[in-house]
């Protein structure tokens, strides 16, 4: 989900141009395993319920499950985000397939939970260690970093949607439910090694590389435009999140379907939506983009607290669709405009706080509704979460509709 690296200069040294007639192909290799990857983090989705049963996880686990895919990536961000300007696009993007293979290795043969979480992190490692690479490569291969960051977002939004949808057929209709998905993901992810046809655009850096944390470090005079800023990262991600890590408890504690197809098709619904609202998204001003975002996405969580009453499918989608597009168009738009005020020498911390904030987003609040759901209802929890969201984006909207510039 990161897209970071293709707002930002590298230290890598142009190793030329590639040949135009090869730029297109190239391209899609990279989206393709861009995409691939990206998915890997919500095809064990409707494999939830699963784990649940016969490990006996509690909703805290699930959500713990879940939320090592989000530290991984984030640390490996942290530490591995500027590499690819140092050694290459194609080493760290082979590293990355190869860690996604693993994971869905370790998924398939070990489907306990020291093995699925492990699995989660590996995938977040291949995400952390993929996402800036590519969409730095991208941006050399398409020439133009803009559509690159958006082609980059679309892309792994798609592959968030694509991941459960997909699962959820294999788990629903396919034997091995535990084991065919994974064994499906692995090999979507082969053809990923086309890469190493690919033509390389950095000279590998002289000397040693070193490898240390990236401090994330505000500019001053951006502090406080960056504290509101960031609010359109952490809710939709936290939105997301609930989707794609609890799903199946809501269908089926709350809407009382135990159907592994809809457990993909939901979280499935709210990331195309997300994918979908992104694109239309760059033909809006940012400002007014964050402003609708926000507005909209607690209309979508009301959606999903009033289908559990009414134990409607119909409304849980509605719901999952509104507040899914809401959280990519103000996402889209939050990211736009914070680095639209940022020199250039200020981009990249700004980007990677903002990003930060995102998957803080993403582990955080989907723990504590997993903390919440051992506490109380199904419905009491999701009308919490649904007030924390619209608090959010209330401090977002108000600071964001006053600012002038």
């Amino acid at each position: 989900m990161a897209v970071e690296k293709a707002l930002q200069s590298g230290p890598g040294t142009p190793a030329g141009v590639p040949d135009p007639s090869r730029r297109p192909r190239a391209a899609w290799v990279v989206a393709w395993l861009m995409c691939t990857l990206i998915a890997g983090a919500t095809v064990p989705t409707p494999v939830y319920p699963l784990y649940a049963h016969e490990l006996g996880l509690t909703p805290l686990l699930v959500t713990a499950v879940f939320s090592t895919y989000a530290l991984g990536t984030l640390c490996t961000l942290l530490l591995f985000g500027g590499l690819s300007d140092r050694i290459g696009r194609r080493p760290i993007l082979l590293a990355a397939l190869c860690l996604g293979l693993l994971s869905c290795a370790l998924f398939a043969v070990s489907p306990t939970l020291p093995g699925i979480l492990g699995g989660r992190l590996l995938c977040g490692f291949a995400v952390g260690l993929s996402s800036g690479a590519a969409t730095a490569y991208l941006g050399e291969l398409l020439a133009d970093r803009r559509k690159a960051a958006l082609v980059a977002s679309a892309t792994n939004m798609a592959g968030l949607g694509i991941g459960p949808m997909l699962s959820g057929v294999l788990v629903q209709y396919g034997p091995g439910p535990m084991l065919l998905p994974y064994l499906a993901l692995a090999a979507l992810l082969l053809p990923g090694f086309a890469v190493l046809a690919l033509p390389e655009t950095v000279v590998r850096a002289a000397g040693p590389v070193p490898l240390r944390p990236q401090r994330l470090r505000i500019p001053a005079e951006h502090r406080s435009a960056f504290a509101y800023s960031a609010l359109a990262a952490l809710g939709p991600f936290a939105t997301l999140g609930l989707f794609a890590a609890l799903a199946g408890t809501f269908l089926r504690d709350g809407l009382h379907i135990t159907n592994h197809l809809m457990v993909g098709v939901a979280p499935g619904t709210a990331f195309t939506a997300a994918a979908l609202a992104q694109v239309w998204g760059s033909r809006v001003a940012p400002r007014t983009g964050v402003i609708a975002g926000m507005a909209v996405l607690p209309a979508g969580l009301v959606s999903v607290v009033a289908a559990i009453p009414a134990v409607s499918l119909t409304l849980f989608l509605v719901g999952a669709a509104v507040s899914g597009g809401a959280a990519g168009f103000a996402f889209r738009s939050g990211l736009a405009l914070l680095s639209a005020n940022a020199r250039p020498d200020q981009a990249g911390q700004l980007v990677s706080g903002y990003f930060t904030s995102a998957y803080l987003g993403l582990s955080l609040p989907v723990v504590g509704t997993g903390l919440l759901l051992g506490a109380t209802t199904l419905l009491d929890t999701a009308a919490v979460f649904t007030a924390a969201v619209t608090a959010i984006a209330l401090l977002c909207i108000v600071p964001v509709a006053r600012a002038r510039g």
